[in-house]
């Protein structure tokens, strides 16, 4: 009987010893999911701005940047410029607010294709590059849809003037000026792929004094006319 006693002692002494150990055991820290479930960061359009501002600048076009702009009818434009000159001199007048991406894709144009042409037809470089509409919240004419206008995604340029003093207007074709004729049609043709949507005159009624450039999405070819 006395060493059933002793026994149960032991036992109660050893019972709350072991508890109060496990109480102390550190749980372990539950191991991670893979990290292929773990979503990749979102690039800021902040990043993505500063990148076309900066191809701007390297190429040196004359552009500020603009706040981002939006409007109630649904017109924005995330990385908006204000683009007012053309590598080599060349103006575009008056500056042209139009989406960063957009504004590089025009200046490139301008200054290779546009430049080059103009020498080439007309026997001078091109001094100003005189644009009609670039950003405008508005729906396309006749549609409720909005334009690309209203996305800063399109210009619509109305003259050219050359380094020698000459304005060679958009319009249709004018047998008695086959240098102008050449270079508008060289330009138009030349727009066609640049942009996904090329249209002046011929068109219809409201291209008809202009040139309209625009990068509207598209899964096909581009649209010219």
């Amino acid at each position: 009987m006395q060493i059933n006693h002793i026994l149960a002692a032991l036992i109660a002494l050893i019972l709350p010893c072991s508890a109060a150990n496990a109480a102390d055991i550190p749980v372990p820290t539950p191991r991670p999911k893979s990290s292929a479930a773990v979503p990749k960061p979102v690039v800021p359009n902040l990043v993505i701005a500063w990148g076309c501002h900066a191809q701007l600048t390297t190429i040196h076009a004359v552009f500020k940047a603009l706040p981002p702009v939006s409007d109630p009818k649904g017109c924005a434009i995330i990385d908006p410029v204000e683009l007012s000159g053309i590598p080599g001199g060349a103006a575009l007048a008056p500056p042209a607010v139009l989406e960063c991406e957009t504004a590089l894709k025009v200046v490139v144009f301008l200054r290779d294709t546009a430049q080059r042409t103009a020498v080439t037809t007309l026997g001078s470089t091109l001094k100003t590059f005189v644009q009609d509409s670039a950003y405008v919240c508005r729906s396309r004419n006749g549609t409720s849809k909005l334009s690309e206008h209203a996305f800063g995604r399109a210009l619509d340029i109305g003259a050219f003037v050359t380094a020698s003093g000459e304005t060679v207007p958009v319009k249709a074709v004018d047998a008695k000026n086959e240098k102008h004729d050449a270079f508008l049609a060289a330009i138009r043709s030349a727009a066609c792929g640049p942009f996904t949507t090329v249209l002046g005159p011929g068109s219809d009624a409201d291209h008809a004094l202009h040139f309209h450039l625009d990068l509207a999405p598209r899964k096909g070819k581009p649209f010219c006319q």
